[in-house]
């Protein structure tokens, strides 16, 4: 490797508040066709809700997880100790809705290719009239918005919310689901 550049460190960020479906989207995510690669993926987790990646998946997708509980962990030393010791070719990150993620300070290597942002259609109305500041700073730099269990949600309270979340993002892709 000597003489010859080190590639950037893609980073893909999923954000969402805690039980908004993040482990279930990313894990759906990792068992595609399309997101599957020869290399290894690291994938960072920074809140631990009720559902929990599958072992079998991890191994078949070459997916070494890692668990922090403090945004103290999360520091561009403390991550390219993981890429030496991990040697990935890709980063997923689950991030903790309750954290800023103006505090996420990757090594400069790292860059963040795609932001995701995961929320629960049945708790959209609570999170926007009591945490607003930390559902805007989630979709600030949004590509994606997802709103998932939309089920039962008349279509006009779901044309409310889409926008909503485009006078938050102007420039996401949203996607409401059941």
């Amino acid at each position: 490797m000597f003489g010859k550049k080190k590639e950037e460190m893609m980073v893909y960020v999923i954000m969402g508040f805690l039980e908004a479906g993040k482990t279930e989207f990313l894990s759906f995510t990792m068992d595609q066709d399309y997101f599957r690669t020869d290399g290894k993926t690291l994938l960072i987790v920074c809140e631990e809700g009720d559902t929990e990646y599958d072992d079998a998946l991890l191994k078949d997708t070459k997916t070494s997880v890692v668990y922090v509980d403090s945004l103290d962990e999360i520091t561009p030393d403390r991550l390219t100790e993981l890429e030496l010791l991990h040697q990935p070719e890709r980063v997923l990150i689950e991030w903790n809705g309750m954290w800023n993620q103006d505090d996420l300070k990757l090594p400069k290597d790292w860059t963040i290719y795609q932001q995701i942002t995961i929320i629960d259609g049945s708790t959209f109305d609570l999170y926007i009239q009591n945490m607003k500041p930390l559902l805007g700073a989630m979709l600030r730099n949004s590509e994606l918005v997802i709103v998932n269990r939309c089920d039962g949600i008349a279509d006009e309270k779901l044309t409310s919310y889409r926008r909503t979340i485009r006078a938050m993002s102007r420039e996401s892709e949203i996607v409401l689901e059941d």
